[in-house]
């Protein structure tokens, strides 16, 4: 079962700081409502909405790891492999691509993160 733990390193990594952004985020925001109300005294649409602007956060600050995450998971073994290492990947996706190696797909992943977050937070 070679490479089954394959961009592990950059799969906990991509974790660690993109849950620690998510509440990070969302207990800031909540924290700013509560200055003149309770907690239980917010809406849930608001809550909804901080929790959305909070998925925004996760994946604005974690997609490069992402990306280098599925590059090296998706890599082939042997001779055909690509990539030798975390460092390695970032290199080469660098070299070859610049900065927007790192943001392909954004789009639809941002897309998506404001409902699941919102709904994640509201319920």
């Amino acid at each position: 079962m070679k490479g089954i733990y394959r961009g592990e390193a950059v799969t906990i990594l991509r974790e660690a700081q993109a849950y620690g952004l998510w509440f990070l985020t969302f207990e800031y925001l909540m924290n700013l409502e509560t200055r003149d109300k309770k907690r239980e005294e917010i809406s849930p649409l608001k809550i909804a909405l901080y929790g959305g602007i909070a998925g925004e956060a996760l994946w604005l600050g974690s997609y490069p790891l992402d990306v280098i995450k599925s590059k090296m998971q998706s890599d082939k073994f042997g001779a055909e492999q690509k990539y030798s290492s975390m460092r390695d990947c970032f290199r080469q996706t660098w070299r070859a691509e610049g900065m927007r190696g790192f943001w392909k797909g954004i789009g639809p992943t941002l897309v998506r993160a404001m409902p699941v977050s919102a709904g994640t937070f509201a319920v």
